[in-house]
Order: C-alpha cells, then structure tokens, then sequence
C-alpha cells in the first residue's frame, strides 16, 4: 500500500514510515522518539499490534508534554488487513474513505492543502497530517511495478527453427553409469591437524530414542582405555549415566511483550526486544529457546536443552535429555574431559563445574571475575563469560544470537 502524507508544521512531532503514521505532542525525549521511530518503521509480522506498543511506550515513558501538558496522541496503522487508530487525550483520526486526518487539537483550523508539506517517512514538527492511502500498483516477477506490454503483430521470419529435429529427440547417450570421478586424497598432515572446537549437535541413532520412549535403559558403555595403557587424566571428572529417562517438553509459565514475545512473569521487561512488559496473566506454554552459548570460533550453540563441554564429552549423570556435545581441541590438555555442564531450569540458565583440572572462572556482567566451586550451580546473566581453564572462553547470549 502506498501512502500520500501532507503536514502542517507545528509544536507536535509527527513520526512516519509507510503504512503507520503516530502524532503527539513533544515529549522533550530524542530516546522516546527514537523508540517510536522504530517501531513504526521496522518491518512486523502481519497482525502485530504495533499500535498497543506505542500506546504502551508514550504512556509509561512519557507521562506529559515537553510544556508540562498532558500527552495527546493519534496513530493509524492503515496495513492491509490490520487497518487500525488509536488516540490518546486530546489527539484526533477522523476521514473518510482512503484520507485520514490525524490532529492534535479538538478543533483544528486545517490550512488550505497547499499550505501542507509533503513528507515520504521520518520525524519532523507538525500539528496536523492528511494521509491518503492508495493500492500500489501490481508488481513484475522481479519485485518492480509490472509493466503492460502490448505486442505488434509479428512479421513472418525465415532462417529460424520452430523445432527439434528428430534425430536429436532420437539421440540416446553412452550405455552404462557413469564412470566413477577419481577422489583426491588429502595428505596426512591436513587429516591430523587439529581443526579447533566443533559441535556435536546429533540426536542418538532412532533405535535407542525409541528405547527410552519405551521406558527402558540404555546403558552408555564407558570408553576403551588408550592403546598404550596410559590415561591423559585422573577420570575424576569422566561421568557415563546409566540410562537417560524419557522427558516430555519442558513448559514454563510465560507472558508476552508487545511485539509478541515470551518472556517470564516476574520480568518487568521483554528478554528479546527489552520493551517493558505490561500486566497481564500468566499462561502454561512450552519453554522457548533460552539464548545462546557463542564459542570463540563465532558458532553459536542455542540453549533449547543443555550443553556439556570438554575433550570428550557426554552426557551427565542424572541427565534427563541429549545434550549439545561441545568437542574442545585435545592440545587443551588443562580441559577435561568432562569440564563443563550448561544446564536450564525453568526460565534459568545454570552453570555446573564437573570438578574439572584445570576449573572454570565465572565473569557476570559488571562483577569480579571468580572461581566457580565444583558442583555448585550458577545462575547465568546475560553477557556472563565462563573460562575453562584460562584456554577457552564461551559467552552466554540472549535475544536474537546467530554465529557470526
């Protein structure tokens, strides 16, 4: 849809971008401005409610005018589908058809229409904006308004082909497959060079998911012992479970931020978009993904189950799912075997020692640095870096991660 906008300059601020359009009056905050600016211009989902968002940003963030009046606002949201308007104290929408008039006044002395601005999208000083919505003109295959094209009649050719001989249809190719493509092989250098950490995010073969879906156990044998006899560590920290129980979806209680997303009751504010959080019921939902692990490769390993970390990792003891199986390099040989567990509880993300060699140190957002206990749990923050053995450190994210 495209829409025609014409203001009057005044003391109110007009912000706009396409089919949303919000006027109200100066608040005196570029931050606020700034919040609204996004919300109206950034891309949603069909049937978002952008316009509860704004009413509930100007009200909680902007309790009067930048001259100590009471805040007055009018918004449209003229989307295909979801054309809506709200108001707050003396802000006016009013129109007919595909005009619009939004207002700041009760009663408005509209200047002739060629007194008006014209104005695409952005934040400029108005009192007054006439918005006309008009359809857009049908697009091409490659996303450009479609372009009718009326055909002259052709004139006959000679010269060309108006098809395909019949011995090409005819034309069979060589009888057999394919010969096989010779394969290159890599010295043995390349093979045994140590590629950094990778990350095992496989699910066990299908025929022992189904015994655990059948209730019974699994047995996870122990490793063979090194050809040599010997063992790069004391096996403190090397934990097999004897079987993994069957657990179904983990569901939390949860409440919803304005652009939609779950978050927990107790938070004032959306874990993903930080916009403030407004009360409401909580309601039973299945636990969304808690974030991300980022490794120093840039991978980033998402938190919808646990982790482990180590040289040779497996799952924990009394685990109740099939971890991510982070793979650190065997030249970190302070790293355990067994270093480190990445565990969720309910809207928390804990942080577990295996009572490792070389320990983990816990840096959470604007705190000291400090060495975490062997078995004791720690609830992550946001931005919180954990060291496993002063060789590799992950960090914990939250909100929209992705490797980099």
């Amino acid at each position: 849809m495209l829409v025609e906008a014409r203001y009057t300059p005044g003391p109110g601020v007009l912000v706009g971008s396409g089919a949303r359009w919000v006027l109200v009056t100066d608040p005196g905050d570029e931050r606020l401005l700034s919040r609204l600016w996004e919300l109206v211009s950034t891309p949603q989902p069909l049937g978002t409610p952008v316009l509860d968002a704004v009413v509930a940003l100007v009200e909680s963030e902007a309790t009067q005018a930048k001259d100590g009046a009471p805040v007055a606002l009018a918004a449209v949201d003229l989307t295909p589908g979801t054309s809506t308007s709200t108001t707050l104290g003396t802000g006016r929408v009013s129109g007919t058809g595909q005009t619009h008039v939004l207002t700041l006044a009760e009663a408005t002395d509209s200047p002739p229409g060629d007194d008006r601005r014209p104005l695409v999208a952005g934040v400029v000083g108005a009192v007054e904006v006439v918005l006309h919505a008009a359809q857009a003109p049908p697009l091409g295959a490659a996303g450009r308004p479609a372009v009718q094209v009326t055909e002259a009649p052709s004139a006959p050719t000679t010269g060309l082909i108006d098809g395909i001989p019949a011995e090409i249809l005819a034309a069979t190719g060589p009888d057999g497959p394919p010969p096989p493509r010779p394969r290159q092989q890599q010295p043995e250098w390349v093979s045994a060079r140590d590629t950094g950490s990778s990350v095992d995010t496989t699910e066990p073969d299908p025929l022992f998911v189904q015994r655990i879906e059948d209730g019974g156990h699994t047995t996870i044998r122990a490793p063979h012992p090194l050809e040599d006899g010997t063992d790069d560590h004391d096996g403190s920290t090397v934990h097999r479970p004897a079987h993994l129980a069957h657990v179904s979806a983990t569901t939390v209680l949860a409440v919803s931020c304005p652009l939609g997303h779950l978050t927990a009751p107790t938070d004032p504010v959306c874990r993903t978009c930080h916009q403030r959080v407004a009360p409401q019921e909580p309601r039973q939902v299945q636990r969304p993904t808690l974030g991300g692990l980022r490794l120093p490769t840039g991978e980033v390993v998402p938190l919808d189950r646990g982790v482990v970390l180590g040289r040779k990792p497996a799952p924990v003891e009394g685990s109740t799912d099939w971890p991510h199986l982070v793979h650190l390099p065997p030249a970190h040989s302070f790293v355990s075997r067994m270093h480190l567990h990445i565990e969720l509880d309910g809207w928390d993300v804990l942080a577990r020692d295996l009572d490792s060699r070389g320990g983990t140190t816990l840096a959470q957002p604007g705190r000291e640095p400090l060495r975490m206990s062997p078995g004791e749990a720690y609830v992550l923050e946001s931005g919180a870096v954990l060291d496993l053995a002063e060789v590799y450190a992950v960090r914990y994210e939250t909100g929209p991660v992705s490797a980099r």
